[in-house]
């Protein structure tokens, strides 16, 4: 006898069991079995999960993220990341690109799951840096550089750089380089450059500088390497600040290398704008120069108070051709240029007042 029969009788007084207590025993455990039949009858549904909720990553490490289960789907399986700068996702594999966190998403139709992905911050060492406390330039690490270079430094610039405490002074804790406009040695003005070749040299690490640039059109402040080996453009050449006063609210940087460099317009460059005038403060210059970075190539993050610019990156290409020399020692030049071809026509009157280029500190790390 089927339920539906025995239910049938129970309802119109048929059943074979007599007894009203048994009757209505029966009903319930009827009424029970056909609502654990039809929530039996139902599929739970399959949700998206992946095999790792959390990662914790160094910065250039590569892991792949691995769907454990997912439901039946005609949609394509679609990754994401929120923040590209810190992480990167390719079909599930996770590129740690720099210190931070993001969120690493997968989507299948309506379904979502999610990595949250922490790179962990490099963890460098002080292994050079002058603070200019003292009075006086120190010696042993700079050396002076006079005159206008051939073609005005290469840059049709208009100044003569001189040692003279006019143009270049240490006080109050800073570096000081001073423009002036007056007739010296044939040239209508004067400033200063200085360099570490043969004191200081560097390769890879984290440089700090913390400056603040003159304002008014022709000026051309800068804080820039030069490689060691070879003459220019095949040592390469490191514009880690460039600013000039023409825009005055454009801090740039640059990479020059023997094919890709400011003779033919190919050079590796960018610039942040920011939100007041440069000169108007002090501002932390950083790069991040590191080694082996992504995939065995190297790559070089430009930072304005901790916000970044670009990154460049050596490319198999590059490596290649030989055309990446930023595997080599390089040194630090630091220089107020007036005018040339890219700062411009100088305006005079900006001489009403002092014109300086202030340095508080130099700073260089390394990896631990």
């Amino acid at each position: 006898m089927s339920l539906f029969e025995i239910s049938n009788r129970v309802t119109y007084g048929t059943c074979p069991f007599q007894n009203k207590q048994m009757k209505c025993t029966l009903i319930i455990i009827l009424f029970l079995a056909q609502v654990f039949s039809c929530s039996c009858s139902k599929e739970t549904p399959v949700s998206l999960e992946l095999d790792q909720e959390t990662l914790s990553m160094e910065v250039g490490e590569v892991v792949k993220l691995n769907i454990t289960q997912a439901p039946q789907s005609n949609e394509n399986l679609l990754w994401s990341s929120d923040n590209e700068t810190v992480a990167t996702v390719f079909f599930g594999t996770v590129t740690a690109l720099n210190s931070g966190t993001a969120t690493i998403t997968a989507t299948l139709g309506e379904q979502t799951a999610q990595c949250v992905v922490t790179v962990k911050e490099r963890k460098y060492e002080l292994v050079w840096s002058d603070e200019f406390d003292g009075d006086s330039l120190n010696t042993d690490d700079w050396t002076y550089e006079i005159g206008t270079g051939a073609w005005g430094w290469g840059n049709n610039e208009s100044q003569y750089y001189t040692d003279r405490s006019e143009n270049i002074r240490v006080e109050d804790g800073l570096l000081v380089i001073e423009a002036r406009k007056e007739d010296y040695e044939g040239s209508q003005y004067t400033s200063a450059r200085i360099k570490t070749a043969g004191a200081q040299n560097f390769t890879y690490g984290k440089i700090e500088v913390l400056l603040k640039v003159p304002s008014g059109e022709g000026t051309w402040p800068a804080f820039w390497m030069l490689g060691t080996v070879g003459g220019w453009p095949e040592c390469g050449e490191i514009d880690i600040m460039e600013h000039v006063g023409k825009e005055p609210y454009n801090v740039h940087c640059a990479l020059h290398t023997a094919n890709k460099n400011g003779m033919n317009g190919q050079n590796f460059s960018a610039y942040q704008t920011l939100e007041e005038p440069v000169a108007d403060d002090f501002h932390l210059i950083t790069l991040e120069w590191v080694e082996n970075e992504i995939q065995g190539y190297d790559r070089m993050h430009f930072y304005v108070d901790g916000v970044e610019t670009a990154t460049f990156g050596e490319t198999s290409q590059l490596q290649e051709s030989g055309d990446w020399p930023f595997n080599t020692p390089f040194f630090f030049i630091v220089n107020l240029a007036m005018g040339g071809n890219w700062g411009g026509e100088i305006d005079d009157s900006i001489f009403e007042q002092p014109v300086l280029y202030q340095l508080d500190y130099i700073r260089v790390y390394q990896l631990k």
